[in-house]
């Protein structure tokens, strides 16, 4: 084993891990400069030198070893913590875990990761109008409020009062990175921003909608601190698109709930050879369904969609996906001067 040496360690069964790991760290004698290591049943944890064996003999369920432990170039995980991988996200400074065991888990994000000083449980799912969660605290700091840095731009969240989601952020780049400088983007649901500042940062114009009060005042305050210039607009999407006919390079629908009763309006904004980008929630078998949707209200409006892309963002439920479609639309010289 490479960079590793013969030192002394306890034993224990995986279960017990997190434990007697705890255990050995308010005693002193865990040896942080090691890895610990494991296998199926047991987890080998190295303690000091100096410690008194005696001292080790008196932890319950533990065997005193001396074996191999490497040199500890990295942080021990979580993972290896609990011996198995728990589900949590990390938003700024706040880990939301959803896990059976949440204080458990709790008790080892706060272990591993130095910056967090908040977790938090989910109550309930995603709900209401503004698509938001209610949670209950486990562990730090009782807050709900962070700062979130994503792609070089920092966010201001509340978790429980405007939507977001970290999981996102890799197609947030992926959509951004098609943006040209001078484009003009309308982010139908913007919430706090992210599509709209990363947009912005890459030179575009970018007309930034949503209806959630607290969401609008976030999104501008996050405008501010990362010094760019996005056009705010509070209200329904249908109505503040209105005056943006034909306008539009992009269109970010980011309402995977409900996103098909805004086509029209979607469509509508779009100049021709305009691309929008479309989220919704899908079964497994069927994954891309809306295409059809979006191709048949393409028609009914006097133009044409043509389907760009199609992708998985995230799994969401048990065989249902959270899925994009990108599609350009096309119109003909009488379409756009009516503003379809």
């Amino acid at each position: 084993m490479c960079g590793s040496k013969i030192s002394f360690g306890v034993k224990a069964p995986r279960s017990m891990g997190e434990r007697i790991r705890r255990i050995l760290i308010e005693m002193g004698a865990l040896d942080r400069g090691k890895r610990i290591r494991s296998d199926g049943s047991h987890i080998y944890i190295p303690v000091l030198e100096s410690i008194n064996s005696d001292l080790l003999k008196g932890i319950a369920d533990v065997e005193i070893v001396r074996m191999e432990f490497e040199e500890d170039r990295r942080r021990v995980t979580v993972e290896e913590i609990l011996g198995r991988k728990p589900s949590f996200e990390t938003i700024g400074d706040i880990a939301v875990v959803e896990d059976e065991e949440p204080e458990r888990v709790a008790d080892a994000i706060m272990a591993v990761h130095r910056g967090i000083r908040t977790v938090l449980a989910p109550v309930s799912d995603v709900e209401g109008e503004f698509r938001l969660r209610r949670y209950r605290y486990v562990a730090g700091e009782k807050k709900t409020l962070t700062v979130h840095r994503e792609h070089g731009i920092r966010y201001m969240v509340d978790l429980e009062r405007a939507y977001f989601s970290p999981r996102l952020g890799t197609e947030r780049l992926r959509v951004a990175e098609q943006v040209r400088p001078g484009d003009t983007v309308v982010d139908m649901f913007a919430g706090v921003g992210p599509f709209s500042l990363l947009m912005a940062k890459r030179g575009a114009r970018v007309i930034a909608i949503d209806k959630n009060p607290y969401a609008v005042k976030l999104l501008r305050e996050n405008a501010r601190m990362n010094r760019l210039d996005v056009e705010v607009r509070e209200g329904d999407a249908a109505a503040l698109t209105e005056d943006l006919a034909d306008q539009a390079d992009h269109v970010v629908m980011n309402l995977p709930h409900s996103a098909s009763i805004f086509l029209s309006e979607a469509i509508r904004t779009a100049k021709s050879g305009g691309v929008v980008h479309y989220y919704t929630f899908a079964p497994e078998d069927d994954l891309y369904r809306d295409a059809k949707t979006i191709e048949e209200k393409a028609r009914e409006l006097g133009c044409e969609a043509s389907i760009l892309y199609r992708g998985i963002v995230r799994s969401y439920a048990p065989r249902i996906y959270n899925v994009v479609i990108d599609f350009m639309v096309k119109k003909d010289a009488s379409t756009s001067q009516n503003g379809i």
